[in-house]
């Protein structure tokens, strides 16, 4: 007599009881051991539009499911025809994780999809603009959350959606905390000198710079926690385990080797930094890799600053050059002389800041 393979659920593991469906996650039973390469190009399965929150649902979406997105099997992965963009904006990403073990020789390389609408973004910026003026303030933690849950819903990387989970609350309260703890005597410092004027004024400046110095690290540190920590890949939490002590001595050292090298040091001074905080950052139990180094980052700032001088050279040239020019082209009048240098030195400022966009496009692909 021969068995027939029990069904398992692709998806969440669960055994089949004879239906076609799980009645877990949805997604239909298969025989183990009978998933194959083709299944890779499939689209994704559209989840059930109960989990995603409902102001970031998309409008042209009906019966819970997505009219774009073809239902296929879930075994399936995004393939070459989902690492660009989706295929219909009003598609909604998948929000089930799936539990089959990682075959680097069968699973092809999986990109970050944003599903989201720009005209969704600027309706809930307009939102919190408003109310933040309203509020005088308050609001924009409130904000920023919002802002926050939408781009992270919106976001999937192998059929699966990011999720925020911060709240408003947290946020003012953190706010809060920074306030009293450094807010306020920074402040006091700052007006030291109007009150007092028997006390030499480098003294409340040189505290308050001492202050900001090792304020900065430990707001580095805690923001990026609490923002991990409140960031999941499906059911799996982001973390970091850094501790401030060792980023305060990271930051102490390179900002004094900075100043001291009149800034050369730079570059190796945020490639440290961005090494510490990446290489602390866990998901689930597995720490992240960071193989940047100071020497690449120095030639990125060195061709932005080459790229900057050599602009800064053309407009002095510009602007010492309208009586050269003036003997040879000869203008019909004085004032179109001045209109015309004094346009081109306007547009050769604007130039200056192409070196600054190639700097931080060319960073943050390196």
């Amino acid at each position: 007599m021969e068995l027939t393979p029990a069904l398992i659920c692709t998806q969440c593991g669960l055994v089949g009881n004879g239906a076609e469906t799980c009645s877990q996650c949805g997604a239909r039973f298969h025989p183990p051991q009978q998933e194959t390469l083709s299944n890779a190009n499939k689209a994704p399965l559209a989840p059930n539009l109960s989990s995603i929150p409902t102001e970031y649902r998309d409008p042209l979406t009906t019966n819970g499911t997505d009219s774009s997105v073809e239902r296929g099997s879930d075994s399936a992965t995004v393939g070459s025809d989902q690492r660009g963009q989706p295929e219909a904006h009003n598609a909604i990403p998948p929000s089930v994780i799936s539990d089959e073990p990682y075959d680097s020789a069968l699973s092809p390389i999986h990109h970050p999809i944003f599903w989201g609408r720009g005209r969704t973004l600027f309706g809930i910026f307009i939102i919190n603009t408003f109310f933040t003026l309203l509020t005088l303030g308050v609001y924009s933690f409130w904000g920023r959350v919002r802002i926050r849950q939408f781009l992270s819903s919106q976001t999937s990387f192998a059929k699966t959606r990011f999720s925020y989970h911060g709240t408003p609350q947290e946020l003012l309260k953190g706010w809060s905390k920074a306030f009293l703890v450094f807010g306020l005597p920074y402040a006091f410092l700052s007006i030291v000198p109007l009150i007092w004027d028997q006390i030499p004024t480098w003294i409340p400046n040189f505290l308050a710079g001492t202050m900001a110095l090792c304020f900065i690290p430990i707001a580095v540190v805690g923001s990026h926690r609490y923002r991990l920590s409140r960031t999941s890949l499906g059911t799996i939490r982001f973390s970091f385990r850094g501790h401030v002590k060792a980023y305060m001595k990271i930051w102490v050292l390179g900002t004094v080797l900075t100043l001291l090298t009149a800034g050369i040091y730079y570059p190796f001074f945020e490639n440290a930094r961005r090494k510490f905080l990446v290489t602390h950052s866990y998901f689930g139990n597995r720490p992240f890799t960071y193989t940047g180094t100071g020497n690449g980052l120095l030639q990125i700032y060195a061709k932005a600053l080459a790229f900057t001088i050599l602009i800064v050279f053309t407009l002095f040239g510009i602007s010492a050059g309208p009586e050269t020019l003036w003997s040879i082209t000869r203008w019909p009048h004085d004032e179109w002389q001045g209109v015309f240098f004094n346009s081109v030195f306007l547009t050769g400022l604007l130039t200056l800041l192409l070196p600054w966009f190639y700097l931080q496009v060319a960073k943050q692909r390196y």
